[in-house]
């Protein structure tokens, strides 16, 4: 076992040492302060935080649909011989999308022909019974009895005529309607029957949207009617292309606000000649509904960090690197509802190589 004395001469040797080490770091620490402030300043270019007036926007949520939209029926009766298309196909009006066997409505359409020649002549004949009966009248060889009988065929013959050719034009929409084609130029956005199916009048056939030209509906709380009007103008995000905004102009507003959710709907129209954009999008909007004033600086002088937008602020000789809460982007300029101050100056330039803290001249 250790005695006391070998014991206490430890413990007092460690002491010492400790002591010495805390002395050491100790008057290291003024030096290396006073190295850090002895660290020449830097050269900044600095700009002037500026006010600018920046729009008030409304955040609403909104979805596509196509300018022009439609499910298209088979407005016929018949078995599906041919199918044109396929889901996404890009099609002309007047393109044929499908074809109905109509070889019934054809054998309907020949009879009814026929009975349209059979009207023209029984017309003819009658017309020249009545002219040979006028001139018996005229000389009191027939009765009145028998005068009235022929005219009375003479007034009824371009009637029966008129019911043959409208039984033939209805037979020939039933040949035409076999052959179903785009009623507008579109994109196919479904297929709803294959070959050999049986289809009814009242049977979707394709589904056809218009997609170089959008609209963007989408719901106005109440409070907020006032400033939504034909002509407003909108922009909107969808998540497909998080990183591009869009426009559009308000062209149609509901005449009244719904009862169950106290608003009002309105649709934008939004040109889509790129394609981008595709019936059905969710979309973000944002509506344009006043202005405010608010501090900015250039875009080039916002720098973005773990997914914040920051800036580097001169303040009493130093660097401060301060985080924005944004707001919009007025040409060109980044305005910020909070970490900025009218008449500041912050750091533009080589902003990578810039340091919290440091000295500038």
């Amino acid at each position: 076992m250790y005695s006391t004395r070998t014991i206490l001469r430890t413990f007092g040797t460690s002491s010492l040492l400790l002591g010495l080490l805390g002395f050491s770091q100790g008057c290291n620490r003024p030096a290396q302060a006073k190295s850090e402030d002895a660290a020449p300043p830097i050269h900044v270019d600095t700009v002037d935080v500026t006010e600018i007036e920046t729009p008030v926007t409304l955040r609403l949520s909104g979805s596509l649909k196509g300018a022009k939209e439609t499910d298209l029926a088979a407005n016929v009766n018949g078995r599906v011989v041919k199918t044109l298309i396929e889901r996404g196909a890009e099609v002309k009006q007047g393109t044929i999308l499908a074809q109905v066997d109509t070889s019934a409505a054809a054998l309907s359409l020949a009879e009814a022909r026929v009975a349209v020649a059979t009207s023209k002549t029984q017309e003819d004949i009658n017309k020249a019974d009545c002219a040979r009966y006028e001139q018996l009248k005229a000389k009191g060889a027939v009765t009145d009895l028998e005068f009235d009988q022929v005219t009375a065929k003479c007034k009824t013959a371009p009637l029966s005529l008129e019911a043959a050719q409208a039984r033939q034009s209805i037979a020939a929409k039933n040949v035409g309607d076999g052959t179903i084609r785009a009623p507008f130029s579109g994109v196919v956005s479904e297929r709803y029957v294959d070959v050999g199916e049986y289809v009814q009048s009242s049977s979707k056939v394709v589904s056809i949207a218009q997609i170089n030209e959008l609209r963007l509906e989408f719901a106005v709380p109440e409070a907020n009617v006032a400033q939504i009007h034909p002509g407003s103008a909108v922009g909107f995000r969808v998540s497909a292309y998080k990183d591009q905004g869009f426009n559009g102009t308000v062209k149609f507003v509901s005449g009244s606000v719904r009862a169950a959710t106290r608003d009002l709907v309105a649709e934008a129209i939004v040109v889509n000649e790129d394609r981008k954009l595709r019936p059905g999008m969710f979309a973000d909007v944002e509506l344009e509904v006043g202005k405010s004033k608010l501090p900015s600086v250039p875009v080039a002088a916002v720098f973005e960090r773990q997914g914040k937008k920051r800036v580097y602020v001169v303040a009493d000789g130093h660097l401060q690197e301060r985080v924005l809460q944004v707001g919009p982007v007025v040409d060109g300029r980044q305005s910020a509802q909070l970490g900025l101050k009218v008449g500041e100056k912050v750091a533009t330039g080589k902003l990578d190589t810039l340091v919290n803290g440091a000295r500038v001249e």
